[in-house]
């Protein structure tokens, strides 16, 4: 583990009178897997979205690899950034969704080469190769050519994953990565962010998959009703469980 890569310091986001979230403090430290469980409507992913300037927030603050994300301090008002230095912050984080995202009327290998290319400024040819490289990492080498529709949804998600990857981000973000996919899929996405997690990946992982956090994360935080209501280790959170409310959560996977 290294130092803190991530850090949120009172974060609070509202959607007109509805607090989604209150005064969220959370450090994702270089090299760590961090799980986000709780139930639906608890802040989950518009955390994720707010770290990646997806969703505004309205206080607190969130410093990726040591700069503030989003926004300046200025005589001691908060003024958001120029969208160009957004996009470039943007580049430190790699989102994968639930829905895949992928352009449908490209390859596997066009939709990891495009930000290569468009944002990376690669040549298409090393684009190309280095997109090549993760699919095959992903086990999708033999569907380079491959269009969204001829792929099913473990393949399209782990197309997402290499896409996300072959940016070479500071943190990798994945929202709920197996929600869409069928039972038997889920377990070929799995292996793949368990693979990344092996090779030292910084991932924050908002899921459902209890026994995937207990078995790959370094730290897992509970939310609730917007708030941060228990983090620990997995041991902690699923054996101690030092909470009603969590025991409440955890009971409804058994």
């Amino acid at each position: 583990m290294g130092d803190s890569l991530l850090q949120i310091r009172g974060l609070e986001k509202w959607f007109g009178d509805l607090k989604v979230f209150d005064e969220v403090d959370l450090d994702v430290a270089a090299g760590e897997v961090v799980s986000i469980i709780g139930a639906s409507g608890s802040g989950k992913t518009t955390l994720l979205r707010c770290i990646n300037l997806l969703e505004t927030f309205q206080s607190g603050s969130v410093l990726l690899d040591g700069n503030l994300v989003g926004y300046k301090e200025e005589n001691n008002k908060r003024k958001r950034l120029p969208e160009r230095v957004i996009a470039r912050q943007r580049l430190l984080t790699g989102m994968v969704f639930q829905q895949f995202n992928l352009f449908p009327h490209m390859t596997a290998l066009g939709n990891v080469s495009l930000g290569l290319v468009k944002v990376k400024k690669l040549s298409r040819a090393e684009a190309e190769k280095e997109a090549s490289r993760w699919l095959e990492r992903v086990g999708l080498g033999d569907r380079t050519h491959s269009r969204p529709s001829q792929l099913s949804g473990g393949q399209q998600q782990r197309v997402a994953i290499a896409r996300a990857v072959a940016m070479n981000p500071k943190i990798l973000l994945f929202d709920e990565p197996t929600s869409s996919l069928d039972p038997e899929l889920v377990g070929e996405v799995l292996n793949v962010i368990k693979q990344l997690a092996a090779d030292g990946a910084t991932m924050l992982v908002v899921t459902h998959e209890m026994r995937f956090a207990y078995e790959v994360s370094d730290k897992v935080v509970f939310m609730d009703k917007g708030k941060v209501a228990a983090i620990g280790t997995p041991a902690e959170i699923f054996e101690e469980k030092k909470s009603e409310r969590l025991k409440e959560f955890l009971a409804s996977f058994n």
